[in-house]
């Protein structure tokens, strides 16, 4: 391979989808990678909901020529176009080459899902070269646009066993489709669910259900008998049925979030009891011993931190390898990891994903200080002092904004909203800002040598992906860090990686004896994180939040009242691309003999089985066709769910 630039991208183009708004790839993304000899390094990684402000953005590319305008605007602050790129994987209508994926290799294997893999396993060459990995992809079913076999034909979820640079690849089974099957049903997000689990000390009492169907995906899952008991079971309790069929609703709950609460905490064991099947199968069939090997995960359901913490601390394996975005945000970074593998033919390359921070940069705050927009609302700037910050955080919630944004859902240390750990009422306030459900846990970020004194831990978690224990002579002292059970999703933070904010750390303990900050994502509820300073000033002048730390200044607001925007800042790319004109244009020429949409929207739906085949929609005889199928389909799933 050439030394250059190269650049991954998970986008979809399509007119159709993009009229429809149909869900083909979400957490659409790119990587910009750069290859110097045995050297590849990881330049960028755009999420495009930072920049379109589309949370999970899912819009399709009306065309081609809209996509290279997006990633030419994305590479321009680099210096660089697509015209400089040696090659662009990915994505059919932008890729220049097509033997960077796995199809021919791995025919009975998702490539989404070896993406997902190759996310995790390499982060680290050194560990891939030269120990024992297990891996597994654990999302919710792959995408079909690169790889585009019939739904069936394919194992969804990837395992691999990698030995000193040799791979083994296997099927495995994923329990992200029965928390994607629960984030559709309740209309909450899984980490909501998560969460909810946990907090509610209601649970139901039986027998765990077995024979949950979380293999394949080839069906509806609530055509499920042993989810539509489950359901029923719970759905049908009451006062009565107390300390006889379950433990009693909880009083600080609502009856409808109990009943969440009991599902989901089968849901969640269930989710465990098929990771450890995973492991056992993988034990055995290849003799690996756990304290030798690494364990690696990827795939929107390694997002489950008390399920990785129990592997972990179930198994004893020598370390854990993720990255921080290990859902469909970080699939450019795996499909450019797994492009590397395979062109190099075998030869090893160095690199590593050493922190978190891949994202935009923003260094605009000169410019702002002197623009009269922000001239009421800045008392002062002065540059910052771990002194004062850790003061600033003792008295109240403070917004911190530092150099490139972290890539992945969690906020770690780049674009956050910190806090003082040590009240309840810091919860309180972060719920209050955010408009979450006065439940719902606030994270901490720790000094990574203080981990192990204050939660139950041996191994740190530098991405906020583990679930720990606060110690019991602890616990009392951080609260408003802790879910309702004690527990922490914690991030552990080294000097190396993030040195501006271990330093703050470092001066609150000093100050407070507690090595612990709150730490929360810097986005307003439906709104992605923030990614540039003035979407960043917007959150703090709307929320009443009195002091920000942008780039290593102190910003002292003031007259928050007299801010008269009510809504997020607008981000910077727009995805519409046609006029109304235009779109009805193109509405005529892709659907002459108009269609519904409803069964336009089930014949794009990658959820939907049938109809089956190929249709021209442009065709009236495909047309007539299309719709009596879908008809058909239509009424016989409301008659059963009927039934």
């Amino acid at each position: 391979m050439r030394d250059g630039y190269y650049l991954s991208a998970y986008l979809h183009i399509d007119p159709l989808d993009h009229l429809l708004g149909t869900i083909i790839r979400h957490d659409q993304n790119a990587a910009l990678f750069q290859k110097s000899g045995r050297t590849v390094k990881l330049i960028r990684l755009w999420e495009l909901e930072r920049v379109t402000g589309i949370k999970e953005h899912y819009v399709s590319f009306y065309s081609a020529d809209q996509a290279r305008r997006v990633l030419d605007e994305l590479l321009r602050p680099l210096g660089l176009s697509l015209g400089d790129m040696v090659e662009i994987w990915g994505t059919p209508g932008l890729q220049t080459t097509d033997d960077y994926h796995s199809i021919r290799e791995y025919q009975n294997l998702s490539y989404h899902s070896i993406s997902h893999l190759f996310s995790a396993v390499m982060a680290d060459s050194d560990l891939f070269y030269n120990k024992r990995i297990l891996g597994f992809a654990v999302d919710g079913g792959p995408d079909g646009v690169v790889d585009t076999r019939e739904r069936g034909e394919k194992y969804y979820f990837t395992g691999g066993y990698m030995n000193e640079g040799r791979v083994n690849l296997f099927a495995a089974e994923s329990p992200g489709m029965l928390w994607g099957w629960a984030k559709f049903y309740f209309r909450m997000r899984e980490g909501t669910l998560m969460a909810l689990a946990s907090a509610s000390t209601s649970e139901i009492y039986g027998e765990m259900p077995a024979g949950f169907p979380v293999l394949d995906g080839r069906h509806d899952m609530w055509e499920s008998t042993r989810i539509r008991d489950l359901v029923n079971r719970v759905e049908q309790l009451t006062d009565e049925d107390a300390g006889r069929l379950f433990n009693g609703f909880d009083p600080r709950f609502s009856r409808r979030e109990n009943k969440i609460s009991m599902i989901m905490k089968i849901v969640q064991r269930v989710s465990m009891e098929v990771m450890d099947a995973n492991i056992d199968r993988s034990l055995q069939t290849y003799a690996i011993d756990p304290s030798e090997t690494y364990l690696a995960l990827a795939g929107g359901f390694a997002l489950n931190c008390p399920t990785n913490s129990h592997l972990m601390n179930k198994y004893g394996f020598a370390g854990f390898i993720a990255p921080p975005c290990v859902g469909d945000s970080g699939l450019s970074l795996g499909m450019g990891l797994y492009a590397f593998h395979k062109k190099l033919r075998g030869e090893a390359f160095d690199f590593k994903l050493a922190h978190a921070y891949f994202g935009e940069p923003d260094f605009s705050l000169p410019d702002i200080l002197k623009s009269e927009a922000y001239a009421p609302f800045i008392e002062r700037a002065e540059p910052m002092t771990e002194r004062q910050a850790a003061r600033d955080i003792r008295q109240g919630l403070v917004l911190w904004f530092d150099g490139e944004s972290e890539i992945g859902p969690r906020a770690l240390g780049h674009r956050s909203l910190l806090g003082d750990p040590r009240t309840e009422e810091s919860k309180r306030m972060v719920n209050e800002v955010k408009q979450r459900e006065w439940w719902r846990p606030v994270a901490p970020i720790i000094l990574e040598e203080e981990t192990a004194e204050w939660f139950e831990t041996d191994y740190p978690s530098r991405f906020m992906l583990h679930t720990f224990k606060a110690r019991p002579d602890k616990a009392s002292r951080i609260p408003g860090v802790l879910h309702l059970d004690g527990s922490a999703r914690v991030q552990s933070i080294g000097r190396l990686e993030n040195p501006r904010l271990y330093g703050v750390i470092g001066e609150f303990r000093k100050q407070t004896g507690v090595p612990v900050i709150c730490n929360t994502s810097l986005n307003d509820r439906g709104e992605p994180i923030v990614n540039t300073i003035h979407e960043a000033l917007n959150f703090a002048l709307r929320k009443g939040i009195p002091v920000a730390y942008i780039n290593g200044m102190r910003i002292v607001l003031r007259n928050h009242g007299g801010y008269d925007h009510e809504n997020p800042y607008p981000r910077r790319i727009l995805m519409n691309g046609l006029s109304d004109r235009e779109e009805q244009a193109a509405w005529r020429e892709l659907n002459p003999w108009n269609i519904p949409r409803d069964v336009l929207y089930h014949y794009r739906d990658p959820n939907e089985q049938e109809p089956a085949g190929s249709y021209d929609i442009r065709s009236r005889e495909d047309a007539d066709r299309l719709c009596k199928e879908v008809r058909l389909v239509q009424r016989h799933k409301k008659l059963f769910r009927t039934i």
